[in-house]
């Protein structure tokens, strides 16, 4: 599925077949990669073989090097390991990416919601807690497709089961899609997916993975041929969920096959958003999707990332630029710690969505417990847009595979964007992690988390005056003085004062 790359492996091809093992950083919108020793390399626009990279004059671009990497020794060429453009370079082609796809409906909404919270961000009562989230029953659709060519890889019954079997444990999931989400909501969201028979394509798969034809436009292509055949054979789309203008929600698609295609060319996994939707029926239409390679194995983290987009408007809080670490492997919405056992979602968009079990205001004098697993969240708000919440995350479960355990104290700006690192009162994430070392890895992008960053004995403090401190963005004292935090375990007790 469409993901963040933190030095993943990857096959690329060159046009005579050679296979250039890789690794990858960056994500859908921006990303570089390098041989398995560390060669950076960059495919030629003219000869599409992939050719070791150097650096245009100005460090804002890759250029191939003339020396193709499946044939020529970089050592004996002299090459320097890990090139890279610079860092303003990077984010510019990596938010000009995403500004183009920002015609999914999930950003819509998102967009809407940002201008509901920052018309009640201005000075006045302070605001309530935020409106009814995802909850109840939501159903999306599961699209397979094989190619005259490329049949099938893994059967119609064992993708159901992964999407919807309680205690689904296949390819070594913790659980079905449904069971993921059913959990982490604390059972307030119900999701699961209708799966469809597979369609067989019109076309040999590489039709649609031809590198000559502009990116996406043969997924789209595929997506339209098969609703175009579901929606011939009788299905029932009014069982899909859709938002108030009839657009459904979430549409996901597995493709047959290993995937072929080079970064951002034919099939590789993204999501993205119809050229026009499609109209299923009268009353419901598509418009967001994500596809990908179906492979030989089924894991629940990017399919659950996606669908937390598409389902309950959960932005990314990873950093599209890849300048730092976003909120690190703390969050599914940002690396997810695990591909088969994804972390929970953050306090933040669990808040948002609707799924806390109970949410206690840190006023001066309190003394609260919160225990881990149970979405149970401590609150201290300056307004609509902006406050700390803060939760217990304990490495078990679903959060196996947390860097630490402890108290996780998140100062949240809904206004601020997790692409903005720089710690500002300008310039601040959406979402960030008040690390506990205040060495601030994840804003430095030197980690996607430690065993220093979430609160509990020793570090046991946090207010005005500690490193790091409780101030709001602007610099003005929160008054939030944490005086206690119990050592990290099931339950954690936090003292105010």
């Amino acid at each position: 599925m469409p993901e963040r790359y933190e030095g993943q492996e990857f096959t690329f091809f060159d046009p005579d077949g050679s296979e250039i093992p890789v690794r990858g950083w960056g994500n859908q919108f921006a990303a570089v990669f390098e041989t398995l020793d560390g060669y950076t390399v960059v495919q030629d626009p003219d000869s599409r073989f992939f050719h070791y990279a150097d650096l245009s004059p100005d460090g804002a671009e890759l250029v191939p090097s003339g020396n193709r990497a499946a044939d020529a020794d970089p050592a004996v060429l002299g090459l320097a390991r890990h090139i890279r453009v610079n860092r303003e370079s990077f984010r510019t082609e990596a938010m000009e990416a995403f500004d183009a796809a920002a015609t999914t409906r999930w950003r819509q909404r998102l967009a809407e919601r940002r201008a509901r919270t920052r018309s009640a961000a201005q000075p006045g009562p302070e605001a309530a807690p935020p409106p009814q989230g995802t909850t109840g029953d939501y159903v999306g659709l599961c699209l397979l497709v094989q190619f005259p060519d490329v049949p099938g890889t893994i059967a119609r019954d064992e993708v159901e089961a992964f999407c919807n079997r309680p205690g689904y444990a296949g390819f070594g999931n913790n659980g079905s899609a449904h069971d993921y989400f059913l959990e982490v909501s604390g059972g307030k969201l119900r999701y699961t997916n209708q799966v469809a028979a597979y369609y067989t394509a019109r076309h040999n798969r590489a039709h649609y993975t031809d590198p000559a034809v502009p990116f996406g436009t043969r997924a789209k292509q595929l997506i339209a041929e098969a609703l175009d055949a579901l929606k011939a054979s009788g299905f029932d789309f009014s069982r899909l969920s859709s938002d108030d203008d009839g657009f459904i929600y979430a549409l996901s698609v597995f493709y047959a096959g290993r995937r072929i295609n080079n970064w951002s060319q034919g099939l590789w996994p993204h999501s993205w958003a119809l050229d026009t939707a499609y109209q299923a029926s009268p009353a419901k239409r598509f418009s967001d999707y994500q596809i990908t390679d179906m492979g030989d194995k089924l894991t629940l983290r990017t399919f659950c990332h996606e669908n937390g987009h598409m389902v309950c408007d959960f932005p990314d809080l990873y950093d599209y630029g890849s300048e730092s670490s976003g909120i690190g492997h703390f969050c599914l919405m940002c690396a997810g710690a695990s591909d088969t056992n994804p972390a929970h979602v953050s306090a933040y968009l669990k808040y948002r969505a609707g799924w806390a079990s109970s949410v206690t205001p840190l006023a001066p004098g309190t003394t609260a417990a919160v225990t881990a697993g149970t979405n149970e969240f401590l609150i201290r708000r300056k307004n609509a847009a902006e406050y700390f919440i803060l939760e217990n995350r304990q490495r078990a479960g679903r959060d196996s595979a947390l860097p630490d355990a402890g108290l996780a104290i998140w100062h949240v700006d809904e206004l601020g964007t997790n692409s903005d690192e720089q710690m500002t009162a300008a310039k601040h994430y959406e979402c960030s992690l008040e690390q506990a070392d205040n060495r601030f890895d994840l804003e430095h992008g030197t980690n996607a988390g430690d065993a220093g960053d979430l609160f509990g004995s020793p570090a046991a403090r946090f207010g005005r005056a500690t490193t790091p401190d409780s101030r709001w963005w602007n610099g003005g004292d929160s008054n939030l003085e944490i005086t206690s935090i119990s050592a990290p375990g099931p339950t954690i007790t936090v003292t105010t004062a």
